[in-house]
This record gives structure tokens, sequence and C-alpha cells, in this order.
């Protein structure tokens, strides 16, 4: 899916989220895609059937496992600076380029 979304958008404009609700009931799952402002129903990666959160893939049980995203990413043919790039530091130029300081009413870059 990441190489896809690399080939469609390029990797500078990808980044791994790191908002893992592990061990979270499925009233949170189920809060975070209806909110208070959805008209309709969504089930995002579930369905009627199967609304909770998904299973985690054999090679991701937790947080622990993060590190293994960027092996796979290096499997596929990622390099070093892209696995970077979608670790993290992406999201850190996102930030720095579009959130304004308080201080000085300037973006940090």
């Amino acid at each position: 899916m990441v190489a896809m979304a690399a080939e469609r958008y390029g990797v500078h404009a990808l980044g791994i989220g790191s908002d893992l609700c592990q061990d979270q009931p499925d009233s949170v799952v189920e809060w975070m895609r209806n909110g208070r402002w959805s008209i309709e129903r969504d089930f995002g990666e579930g369905s009627a059937d199967q609304p909770g959160f998904p299973p985690q893939p054999n090679w991701f049980e937790g947080i622990k496992d993060f590190p293994n995203i960027s092996v796979g990413l290096a499997e596929i043919g990622f390099s070093a600076d892209e696995i970077a790039d979608i670790m993290g530091l992406n999201w850190l130029r996102f930030y720095e380029h579009n959130f304004v300081s308080l201080a000085n009413g300037k973006t940090t870059s």
C-alpha cells in the first residue's frame, strides 16, 4: 500500500500515523469514525458485520513493533532516506512549514 501511494503521490507526501489505539474498546473506533459530525455510519476498514477495530497483522502486535514498518519498507526497496521521511521526517517538515509559532506569528522554518 505504501509503495503504491509513493508511486502516485511521491515519498515526500507520505507519513506513518502514530495514532495506535491498542487495547481500546470498539466504542473508541466507532467514535473516531463517526464522532458527532457524520451523517452516515462509517465502518472504515470494517463492515456492518464487523464494525470494531480490525485485527493487527502478525508482524505488528503493538507499539513495540513500530520498527518493523521500517524493516518492511526496506524490504520492498525504499532507501534509508525515504524510510526516514515516511517514518517521521515528512511529518516534521509539514509541522515546521504549516504551523505558526504563537511567540512570533511566523512558521518555525
